[in-house]
């Protein structure tokens, strides 16, 4: 029977249940026509670890099984453009999964209405570039904390992730903080499941052991304190260095 926890294995008892009598598919797999049989959209939001979606990638990779990755383009926790985690769109997409964009409308706010569509593209075109394929699955960030997604339903060349054809007509169940909501839990661990399913997963939720909220989110932060540290003493060190710093100690001496 499926645990009401958060580790791998329980991870792994999931999707094998699911992939029993559902194909897995990823949003772009969708984009042309629909599987005849059963289907599961695998879908991560990748709000807070690049990190942790890599590793969760690399198993369902080696397993065979391959899922759409939504990466934001920058937020307080991770900047794409950043060296750390420049190489990790490609390295999705060498691992067989879909990387799609994760857009957080706040960044699109102090600009006027008509521009957020271009922003959008320019978002997914810079995701394409770091990519090194063509971005086609779009889904905004945490729409229940910032209103109405402004693209749904909207004619603008990408899939998005919460149009009806996604979140009405397909069962739609998350682990957004990481809980099951009860009408989602009784489905899964009955083991039956509806024809259409989408499955929206974040990876930060789910490790090699259970682990509670508060203990996922003090890791989130303590890495990333640890991470501005040795940036700001690696930057002093190199200030030591620098020519003109030495001759203007030695000027001032």
């Amino acid at each position: 029977m499926l645990r009401d926890s958060f580790d791998y294995a329980t991870y792994w008892s999931l999707l094998t249940a699911i992939a029993a009598t559902h194909r897995i598919v990823r949003f772009g797999d969708l984009r042309e026509t629909e599987p005849r049989e059963p289907f599961c959209i695998l879908r991560h939001d990748v709000d807070y670890s690049p990190a942790a979606a890599l590793r969760l990638a690399e198993q369902e990779s080696a397993r065979g099984i391959h899922a759409t990755y939504f990466l934001l383009a920058g937020t307080t926790y991770y900047n794409l453009l950043a060296p750390e985690h420049a190489h990790v769109a490609r390295t999705l997409v060498q691992l067989g999964h879909e990387v799609a964009l994760h857009y957080d409308v706040r960044s699109f706010v102090p600009f006027p209405r008509e521009q957020w569509p271009r922003l959008l593209r320019a978002q997914a075109t810079l995701l394409s570039e770091l990519a090194g394929t063509p971005v086609t699955s779009i889904a905004m960030h945490q729409p229940a904390l910032h209103g109405d997604d402004p693209f749904r339903g909207e004619d603008h060349g990408f899939l998005n992730a919460y149009d009806e054809r996604f979140t009405r007509e397909t069962t739609y169940v998350s682990d957004s903080c990481r809980a099951w909501r009860d009408h989602a839990w009784s489905m899964l661990i009955s083991g039956t499941f509806p024809p259409r399913l989408h499955l929206c997963l974040h990876p930060i939720n789910w490790g090699a052991v259970d682990r509670d909220r508060d203990t996922i989110f003090r890791e989130v932060h303590e890495e990333l304190m640890a991470a501005t540290a040795n940036a700001r003493d690696e930057l002093l060190a190199k200030i030591a260095c620098h020519r003109g710093v030495a001759e203007h100690e030695a000027r001032t001496r």
